[in-house]
């Protein structure tokens, strides 16, 4: 009996004991973190107004505030924005570095020197890993392999098609080993790409400047020149950065760099065979469109919804100008329609510039904002030919009509815009993403110029996630 009475009095201390340690763990523990001041002047909190003075966290669209804390000796950025109707409280680690590095941008601005760009955060420098991979993927399939092919002379089938899936696994592999601490960055690493492109678009265009007549000598100057344009990219402003916007307005600014370049010989009355002069010009263009993009986009709180309605601007400034020149005259000479398109692209950036300055345009929203105009356009047609129209009214109604259309989707999407692949995952319910220009050039190489029984790549066009 009293070995009973034992035995229930241990299982009450027990469950007892049970009880109180699994109350202990349910009680939420505290934690207490210091909040800093990151300068004296600013205090302990950045609201919107300082950090558009400053040119604080470019990137952060719906920004409300910010604060640095120092938790357990560590530093920690405490970012609060809004996503439509959320209001999202997002935590970051920071070194003690970077806080420093936001704090000496602060006190230049203070003492009247120009913005820079402070380093990133561990999860923004981890962005673009994915596009750099692919796009040395696709070289590697597209370009590598092929021009190996040549510069060899291989002619079998077996070891054709052996040196491309090789080429494109091996640099898959080699991608994707040297890029497991990657710190580059969304915007780093756009600039580099381009620079990929430039440098092979280099590599192509001297052997022909040269009149070379070698296709060893086309592949081993492609191949040796693709790399050194990524790495003049990369070390180009290494010591201040670029913002995302800026990366877009420069990879913008390289092309159509080179599409002015192809324009000018031509405005001049190079129309003979003058294909070295057009070739030399495209060649030259396309470094100066960079630098003239980086050079707008300098000391300008450039995001990229903003970047994005600027190279809408271009587009409609170009046909608008075309559309303009048609309405006076639809037999006006080739050398007039390339002349308003020269003009009417300034023209619309600057339009576009002014229009969307100290205004906040998610990326969703400008691609929804060019739909938009777009489909005004469309509209406008149809309206024209249900009344029977055509010729000059046509013209205009899709001048009038796509300029509506921009105009109404700003309007019907004010303080709303789905941020497109720049938001983290928690914070982003949808993510779009588009094929690399790479990826798409890599494609037809290997549909032109691979054996005719070669299995192609899967190349996804369109990706969709959330």
């Amino acid at each position: 009996m009293r070995i009973q009475r034992r035995v229930v009095t241990y299982l009450v201390l027990l469950a007892l004991m049970a009880t109180l340690r699994l109350a202990a763990a349910e009680e939420p523990a505290s934690t207490r973190e210091r909040v800093l001041a990151l300068t004296e002047s600013l205090g302990h909190q950045v609201d919107a107004a300082e950090r558009d003075h400053y040119g604080l966290f470019p990137d952060c669209n719906g920004f409300l505030l910010a604060e640095f804390l120092l938790r357990d000796g560590s530093y920690w950025l405490r970012l609060t924005y809004r996503s439509g109707t959320d209001r999202i409280v997002e935590q970051s680690s920071v070194t003690e570095a970077q806080f420093l590095a936001w704090r000496d941008a602060v006190l230049a601005v203070d003492r009247g020197r120009p913005v820079t760009h402070v380093a990133l955060s561990a999860n923004a420098r981890r962005d673009g890993r994915l596009r750099m991979v692919t796009d040395v993927f696709l070289y590697g399939l597209g370009l590598y392999g092929p021009a190996t092919i040549r510069l060899f002379g291989v002619d079998g089938s077996r070891g054709i098609s052996a040196i491309e899936l090789l080429a494109g696994g091996g640099a898959f592999a080699g991608g994707l080993y040297r890029t497991q601490d990657y710190r580059l960055g969304y915007a780093r690493t756009t600039v580099v790409r381009w620079g990929n492109y430039t440098g092979t678009f280099y590599g192509l265009g001297l052997p022909a400047l040269l009149n070379v007549d070698n296709e060893r000598v086309y592949a081993l100057s492609v191949m040796t020149a693709t790399p050194i344009g990524g790495y003049l990219a990369y070390r180009w402003r290494g010591d201040r950065g670029f913002s995302k916007g800026e990366a877009d307005l420069i990879a913008s600014g390289t092309w159509v760099g080179a599409v002015y370049g192809l324009a000018l010989p031509y405005l001049v009355g190079a129309d003979g065979d003058w294909g070295r002069v057009y070739l030399g010009s495209a060649m030259a263009g396309a470094p100066a469109g960079a630098l003239l993009a980086a050079t707008l986009a300098d000391g300008r709180r450039l995001d990229r919804g903003r970047a994005h309605l600027l190279l809408l601007g271009g587009v409609m400034g170009v046909a608008q100008a075309l559309s303009g020149i048609d309405l006076v005259d639809n037999n006006a000479p080739d050398r007039a329609l390339v002349w308003g398109a020269v003009v009417g692209a300034p023209a619309g950036v600057w339009l576009a510039c002014r229009a969307a300055e100290n205004r906040t345009h998610t990326l969703g929203r400008a691609r929804m904002i060019s739909v938009g105009t777009y489909a005004g356009g469309l509209a406008g047609e149809g309206v024209v030919l249900s009344l029977g129209l055509n010729g000059r009214a046509r013209t205009a109604a899709r001048m009038i009509g796509a300029t509506t259309g921009l105009w109404f989707t700003d309007r019907l999407t004010q303080d709303w815009g789905d941020e497109v692949g720049a938001l983290p995952a928690s914070a982003a319910g949808l993510r779009v993403e588009l094929s690399s220009p790479a990826a798409v050039i890599a494609l037809a190489a290997v549909v032109t110029h691979g054996p005719a029984d070669a299995t192609l790549p899967p190349v996804p066009l369109l990706r969709v996630s959330f």
